[in-house]
């Protein structure tokens, strides 16, 4: 699902690109399938951690809570040069993680061998909810596709080339 991550994560920071930096990838919810984090979860009791597999994909790394955290720091924290370029980078960050989440939400299956349900961790790694739709089937890759020119349109919308919703990161022109 990484192009469709990509494509979310494109739409969803489109006015500042980098949101596609934690929408796929090592910085995103995804770092829990690559080696390092593998490699954590095997030398790591689960017990130590409060059992139920926490660093399961789509565990802790998965859980709402931290872009909804990072979200509030962002809005209502004491952000110096709020609206400035670092601002608006965070928020394009923090964008691109609620997109993955999104994506998960919608295009993620249950795992019946660990026990996970479909979608994200409603709790920090358990009680997941989600739709459930397959990874890599042709609902997904139909969005993947359709997200494309719907990221173009903002991005062009925000530079005032084309009629729209002139918002970026929360601020209307």
């Amino acid at each position: 699902m990484g192009s469709t991550h990509r494509a979310l994560g494109f739409v969803a920071g489109a006015a500042f690109g980098s949101a596609t930096v934690t929408a796929a990838g090592r910085l995103s919810p995804d770092a829990d399938q690559y080696r390092g984090w593998r490699l954590a979860d095997r030398v790591t009791p689960d017990e130590l951690l409060g059992r139920g597999r926490p660093m399961q994909h789509r565990g802790i790394t998965h859980w709402w809570a931290w872009p909804a955290a990072a979200s509030a720091v962002l809005v209502l924290g004491d952000v110096p040069e709020r609206g400035g370029w670092v601002w608006l980078l965070l928020c394009s960050l923090v964008a691109g993680w609620w997109s993955h989440l999104l994506g998960d939400l919608v295009f993620g299956r249950a795992d019946g061998f660990s026990g996970r349900g479909p979608g994200v961790p409603v709790l920090p790694w358990w009680a997941h909810l989600g739709v459930g739709l397959r990874c890599g089937g042709l609902l997904e890759r139909v969005t993947g596709v359709a997200l494309v020119p719907l990221g173009v349109w903002v991005v062009a919308a925000s530079a005032g080339v084309v009629a729209g919703p002139t918002v970026v990161a929360g601020w209307s022109a």
